[in-house]
C-alpha cells in the first residue's frame, strides 16, 4: 500500500509543476484550467490520505474496505481491539480547524459544491468586465504546494513510528 501512498504524492507533485502553464494559456479558459488542475491536486492528496489509512489498517492487520475515515478506522480499530496510536494524530489534525489537513479536507468538500452564485442588483454604471475574475493561480499553487510538502512530511514522520511500534 505504500507504493499507491507514493504514487498519489508523485501525481499531484507532476500536476503541481505543469501549474506553472496556466500563464500560457487563453485568458478565456485559464480560471477553467486553474480549477481542474488545482482540483486534481486536491483529489490525489485526498487518495493519498485514503491510501495512508489503508496501510495503517494493514500495519495493524485490520479487515480493509470496511471504513472510509479516519474516523470509521478508528472504530473498526476499537470494535478488534486494536490500539493504534497513529491515528490519533490524523484525527487531531482533522480536528483542528486551523490544520492543513483539515483546510485540505474542506478543499476537497467544496469541490463537490455547486459554486454559489449571488445576485446583486448592481448600477449598470459601475459594471465590471464581463469576464469573471479567476482565482489567484499562484496563491493557490502555493497552498497546494503547502498540503503536498506538509502530507509528505506528514507520512514519512507516520511510516518512521509505524515501524518503531
Amino acid at each position: 500500500m505504500a507504493s499507491r501512498t507514493m504514487q498519489k504524492l508523485y501525481s499531484a507533485r507532476l500536476l503541481l509543476q505543469h501549474f506553472d502553464q496556466v500563464d500560457h494559456q487563453d485568458e478565456l479558459i485559464r480560471p477553467a484550467y486553474i480549477s481542474a488542475h488545482a482540483d486534481a491536486v486536491v483529489f490525489h492528496l485526498q487518495g493519498a490520505m485514503q491510501a495512508l489509512l489503508y496501510e495503517i489498517a494493514e500495519t495493524a492487520q485490520l479487515p480493509q474496505g470496511e471504513w472510509k475515515t479516519a474516523a470509521d478506522l478508528r472504530q473498526a480499530a476499537d470494535v478488534k481491539g486494536c490500539v493504534i496510536p497513529h491515528l490519533n494524530r490524523i484525527l487531531a489534525l482533522e480536528k483542528d480547524s486551523f490544520s492543513w489537513l483539515s483546510q485540505l479536507n474542506r478543499r476537497y468538500r467544496d469541490c463537490w459544491l455547486p459554486e454559489l452564485k449571488q445576485v446583486d442588483v448592481v448600477d449598470p454604471s459601475l459594471a465590471a468586465p464581463l469576464i469573471p475574475l479567476a482565482r489567484d493561480s499562484f496563491s493557490e499553487q502555493q497552498q497546494l504546494i503547502s498540503w503536498l510538502e506538509n502530507m509528505q512530511s506528514f507520512i514519512n514522520d507516520l511510516r518512521q513510528t509505524m515501524q518503531e511500534f
